[in-house]
């Protein structure tokens, strides 16, 4: 787990500030900019909403890497014999002590505050301040970045009619190359993808490996990262019984973990589909490059997440006219994520299930 601890230095030096200045305060420069919005002082509304999603941002890198780091730190145990499940009290004691330090540390070091609300975590994930900013981009003569900012609130909130029109007259504009507008929240793999499919349809094959490869690791490191953001969860129903408030909390944990793979719709429905579709890529470009081993093994890890599919089924009947049979052997990095996803589905809906049953008793008595 090198790359966490370089990673949270990097961070750290990157935002690092002069000694005694002043603490930011999202909530705070949030306000300013819906107020400096609602008085029309355009100016001061781009540099106020800008100011507030790079504290978004910086407040979630502080959150992520802190609770990676300790989660990393809580798997060293002191207790030889786990009796009556001693290691999973020590493991959250461990965690709960590293996140109260790391946290503090961080936040001090790049002076903002970390105690957010609730109310203002909820519309920066909505996107919210991009439904403010496309409007002072545009009251500023902006054009080009008055429809970047309504496409990036459309991503998270297609349904929205009003800023459909807005987006729509945005890209007739003389000065809006249509190609240029672009979702400013998008996130490295769906940029590296795309760039991929590019070399794909270019026939460039090696070029196409490169950035299809490095989609993968990022998409598989992007999911990790929303997952860990899914750690802060709302109060759920209390009950006396421990063992119940526990398992309301997992269950609304293990919800939030599996809504990640939510942000790759309407292309895909799922995670799996989505690694499937780069693993077919990858199968193709390996071919094409006579790089057979590494085509055995995309096509072994596509078929392990698709295992009906008739054509890449067809695919290794050819292949194996090419290499054995050993060849086709699955990436361990897809193997442990279907097998995490796989478990998550069946304990959600177990949950789901046992819920229902307890429901209808309760009504039937």
């Amino acid at each position: 787990m090198l790359w966490i601890k370089v990673h949270f230095v990097l961070l750290i030096n990157i935002f690092l500030v002069i000694e005694g200045a002043k603490f930011s305060s999202l909530d705070l420069v949030y306000q300013k900019a819906v107020e400096a919005y609602s008085n029309e002082r355009w100016s001061e509304c781009i540099v106020q909403f800008e100011e507030a999603l790079h504290l978004y941002k910086l407040y979630k890198r502080i959150l992520i890497n802190c609770r990676l780091k300790c989660k990393h730190e809580a798997m060293v145990s002191n207790i030889k014999d786990n009796i009556e499940d001693l290691k999973i009290y020590e493991m959250y004691f461990t965690t709960r002590v590293c996140l109260i330090k790391c946290n503090n540390q961080a936040f001090e070091e790049v002076h903002i505050y970390n105690n957010v609300t609730e109310s203002t975590i909820y519309n920066m994930q909505i996107r919210k301040p991009y439904e403010y900013l496309h409007l002072c981009y545009f009251q500023m003569n902006a054009m080009p970045k008055a429809a970047s900012a309504s496409y990036t609130f459309l991503v998270s909130n297609p349904d929205d009619p009003k800023m459909k029109k807005n987006l729509d007259y945005y890209v007739e504009q003389p000065e809006v190359d249509v190609n240029e507008v672009v979702d400013l929240e998008s996130d490295d793999y769906q940029i590296l993808y795309r760039l991929g499919l590019k070399s794909y349809n270019s026939k460039n094959w090696g070029e196409t490996i490169a950035y299809m490869e490095e989609s993968l690791n990022d998409y598989l490191s992007w999911e990790n990262n929303c997952r860990t953001e899914c750690e802060r969860q709302p109060e759920q129903e209390w009950s006396p019984e421990v063992t119940i408030t526990i398992s309301n909390y997992i269950e609304s944990l293990l919800s939030c973990k599996q809504r990640c793979q939510h942000e790759l719709k309407p292309l895909y429905s799922s995670g799996v589909e989505f690694l499937a579709d780069l693993l077919n890529y990858l199968q193709i470009s390996y071919y094409n490059l006579d790089r057979f081993e590494d085509m055995g093994k995309a096509v072994a890890t596509y078929l392990l997440l698709l295992p009906e599919d008739e054509d890449m089924l067809e695919n290794k009947n050819i292949y194996k006219t090419l290499i054995d049979e050993k060849s086709f052997t699955e990436r361990s990095e897809v193997v442990h994520y279907l097998k995490r996803d796989t478990y998550e589905k069946q304990l959600f809906k177990f949950f789901h299930q046992e819920n229902s049953h307890n429901d209808e008793s309760n009504t039937i008595l």
